[in-house]
């Protein structure tokens, strides 16, 4: 009788339908995640970091990491003879450059540099061709990237220039701000800023772009968030960020909401 039981449950398992080929396939013609090809799931990390749809825009200020014991000082870039820029604010004043020829800078103590640092007087961002890689992927038209020599390195290194100046400093949000008025500053600064405490931008006058320097106030390179987790998970040194968007009304509702711990 076992065995007459266990026959019909199998003819009737047999009988009933499958799911259909439609039912087991994605939308598209996708493959499952479980059973993607590795080169799907080893996206490269700048790839993975920018598919964020439906977040609001957050934005970081980059600066080098000057704690950083293994750190070195670096120059300001020069042509190889020796001749310096007309302005050591040349790489940095949110606007492509115009070289010729090649450059090169020096590192005090002599030896490899962090893969991305601010060098001389005028904070130039020297990224190693990794970073460079990275940019060079996410925001193409954002930034122009100029190779400069590191003397007694054989690794690529580059100049990383942001090449938009966008008007997007939020006067409001920042702790102070300050201007240049014709009785205290020249002519061609009047109307920039003077000082800026706790930079805060506003992302929605940002232009859509990656890599920025706000006008009147270009000391600060500026990036977005897929930049900065990009540049996170490819394990990138000398990076420090600080975040200059205010957080969103539903960020500071999830901090009011978090639930405090229950004492003993």
């Amino acid at each position: 009788m076992f065995r007459r039981l266990t026959q019909a449950l199998r003819l009737l398992a047999r009988s009933i339908p499958g799911p259909s080929s439609d039912e087991g396939t994605p939308r598209g013609g996708a493959v499952p995640s479980e059973e993607a090809p590795d080169s799907a799931r080893r996206a490269p990390a700048a790839r993975r970091a920018s598919q964020q749809p439906g977040r609001a825009s957050r934005y970081f200020d980059l600066h080098d990491d000057f704690r950083n014991p293994a750190r070195r000082e670096l120059s300001d870039p020069v042509a190889l003879d020796g001749k310096k820029p007309r302005s050591v604010w040349s790489f940095t004043s949110g606007a492509p450059v115009s070289h010729q020829g090649r450059l090169k800078l020096t590192a005090e103590p002599p030896g490899r540099p962090l893969d991305f640092s601010l060098a001389g007087a005028g904070l130039t961002p020297i990224v190693h061709a990794t970073v460079a890689s990275i940019f060079r992927e996410l925001a193409p038209e954002d930034v122009q990237l100029i190779p400069v020599e590191v003397e007694g390195e054989p690794e690529p290194f580059f100049i990383l220039v942001a090449t938009r100046l966008i008007p997007c400093l939020d006067e409001r949000a920042c702790a102070e701000v300050s201007h240049y008025t014709a009785e205290d500053g020249p002519p061609e600064r009047v109307g920039h800023y003077r000082t800026v405490r706790g930079l805060r931008i506003d992302a929605t006058k940002t232009q859509g772009a990656r890599v920025l320097r706000t006008w009147g106030w270009p000391v600060s390179l500026i990036v977005s968030e897929g930049i900065k987790e990009a540049l996170e998970h490819a394990g990138v040194s000398g990076l420090r960020f600080a975040e200059v968007t205010p957080p969103s009304p539903a960020r500071k509702r999830r901090r009011k909401t978090r639930s405090k711990p229950r004492r003993g």
